[in-house]
C-alpha cells in the first residue's frame, strides 16, 4: 500500500515527506494506522549521525495508532485494537524469557539491524507471504522482510527503525513492538510512552525501586527526566532533587512535586545537595537523563556512599565513563605514612571505601504489555500534557526547532487525527 512518511536520504539531510509503498505484514507483523508520534533526541540523533545507521531512513519510535491487518501468527492484539508502539524484542532469548526484554540479546538486531538472522533460533516450514518456505526465528516469524518493510517508489529499501518507523501514516510492525491500550484511551498523549517517558519512568519504578524514606536526584528535566519525576513523586520519596540548566524547567519540576531544585551552573551543586541529606552523605539514588558527562559527574559526585546511579542518557558512541575507577569510584581520603630508607615521608592517597553502583539502562527496565504507565496517566499520576504540544504532520521541521530551543519539552506530531 502507498502511505506518506518522513524519509531521511541521508546524514544531515532534512525530513522530507515523501510517497512511499509499504509492505504488506508477514506472520508475525502488524499494520498500523499511525495517530501520532512523539519526537525524540534519538530521532535526531539518526539525522545528524549521533546515532550511526544506514540510509534512508524513516525514524520514529514512539508511535500509537488502530490496527488494520494482522499476520497469521499474530496473538496479542485484532484488527480494530487501539496499540501504543514500543521497541521491538526476540521473546527467545535468556532475558526475554525471564520477562526482562528491555535486556534483549537480539536488542541490536531486531530494533536496528534492517536484516534478519535466521540462524538465531531458526524454525523452518513457515510460509511467506507469497507462500514461500520461510525460515525464521520462532518469536519473530516475519523477520524476512525485517529490512524492507517499507520501500520508496524509486525503490530504495530500508527498514523499520527503533522497530517501528513510525515518523508515517502508517507502519508495519512486528508484533512485539505493539501494546493493546484501553479503546477510549488518549493515543496523542500517550504515544511519547513508547520510549521516552518509559525509560525515565522505569528506572524508577520497575528499576531503582526507592523506598519512601529515602532521597533521590534526577538530572535534567526533559522528556526523561520529567518521567522519572512523576515516578518518584508518585512513589512519595521523601527527597525529590532535581537539577537542570533552564530555570524555567525547574520552576515546573517544582510544580510536578520536585522537593528541591538546582541550577547546573552554581558551582556549589554537590555540597548543596549533599547538605540535604543525612550527614552529608548525598542521595541514595540517582537518575541522569542527559548523557552529558558533566552532569553524569555531578550525579556521581552527590551520590552516598552505596548509594545507585542509573544514566538512561549516552554522550554517543565511543565515550568512556567520566571516571576513573580508582581515583573517583574509591575516593575515601586517608594518610598513610610511608617507611623509607632513612626517613619517613607522610604521602595522601586514594584508598576504596564507596561501593557505588553505576548502571546504564535501557528503555527503563520496562516490559511493554504492562499498562501500568497508562494507568497512572488516567489516574493523574503522569500528566504528560502538561510536557507535550501536538505539531500537525506536515510541521514536523517546527517540532525539531521547538525541541531544539527547549520550548516544548515533548512535540508530538499527530498524522492522523
Amino acid at each position: 500500500m502507498k502511505t506518506q512518511a518522513y524519509v531521511l536520504a541521508e546524514k544531515d539531510a532534512p525530513f522530507k515527506l515523501e510517497e512511499v509503498e509499504l509492505a504488506e505484514p508477514e506472520v508475525n507483523e502488524v499494520l498500523v494506522k499511525i495517530t501520532a508520534c512523539g519526537l525524540c533526541h534519538t530521532d535526531l540523533g539518526i539525522q545528524n549521525g549521533g546515532l550511526p545507521s544506514p540510509y534512508p531512513n524513516v525514524a520514529g519510535h514512539e508511535g500509537s495508532g488502530k490496527v488494520l491487518k494482522v499476520g497469521s501468527a499474530v496473538t496479542r492484539v485484532k484488527e480494530g485494537d487501539s496499540v501504543l508502539l514500543s521497541f521491538a524484542h526476540c521473546l527467545d532469548c535468556g532475558p526475554c524469557k525471564i520477562g526482562y526484554p528491555a535486556a534483549c540479546e537480539q536488542f541490536g538486531a531486531v530494533n536496528f539491524g534492517r536484516q534478519r538472522n535466521a540462524q538465531i533460533g531458526s524454525k523452518p516450514g513457515i510460509k511467506g507471504a507469497k507462500g514461500e518456505e520461510m525460515c525464521v526465528p520462532p518469536a519473530l516469524l516475519s523477520l524476512s522482510e525485517f529490512c524492507q518493510r517499507l520501500r520508496t517508489l524509486c525503490d530504495n529499501s530500508f527498514g523499520a527503525f527503533f522497530g517501528q518507523s513510525a515518523f508515517a501514516q502508517h507502519a508495519v510492525v512486528v508484533e512485539t513492538s505493539v501494546v493493546k491500550v484501553p479503546s477510549d484511551a488518549d493515543l496523542v498523549m500517550l504515544a511519547p510512552l513508547g520510549c521516552g517517558l518509559q525509560t525515565g519512568a522505569g528506572a524508577v519504578l520497575n528499576f531503582l525501586k526507592p523506598p519512601k524514606e529515602s532521597s533521590i536526584s534526577i538530572i535534567g528535566v526533559g522528556a526523561v527526566g520529567c518521567a522519572a519525576l512523576f515516578a518518584a513523586v508518585y512513589l512519595g520519596i521523601k527527597t525529590i532533587v532535581v537539577v537542570d540548566l533552564v530555570d524555567k524547567r525547574l520552576e515546573l519540576a517544582k510544580s510536578f512535586g520536585a522537593t528541591h531544585t538546582f541550577n547546573a551552573k552554581d558551582p556549589e551543586i554537590v555540597k548543596k545537595i549533599k547538605a540535604l541529606t543525612p550527614y552529608n552523605m548525598g542521595t541514595e539514588y540517582s537518575v541522569e537523563c542527559t548523557g552529558n558527562k558533566a552532569a553524569i559527574m555531578t550525579a556521581w559526585e552527590a551520590l552516598a556512599n552505596r548509594g545507585h546511579l542509573v544514566s538512561c542518557g549516552t554522550p554517543g558512541p565511543g565515550n568512556p565513563l567520566p571516571f576513573g575507577i580508582f581515583e573517583n569510584l574509591l575516593a575515601s581520603k586517608v594518610h598513610l605514612i610511608l617507611l623509607r630508607p632513612a626517613r619517613r615521608a607522610k604521602d595522601e592517597v586514594d584508598l576504596p571505601n564507596r561501593a557505588q553502583t553505576y548502571t546504564g539502562l535501557t528503555e527503563g527496565a520496562s516490559n511493554p504489555p504492562e499498562s501500568q504507565h497508562v494507568q497512572l496517566y488516567n489516574e493523574g499520576h503522569f500528566p504528560v500534557d502538561k510536557i507535550s504540544k501536538t505539531f500537525a504532520m506536515d510541521k514536523l521541521d517546527d517540532a525539531c526547532h521547538a525541541m531544539h530551543t527547549g520550548e516544548t519539552i515533548k512535540p508530538i506530531i499527530v498524522f492522523n487525527p
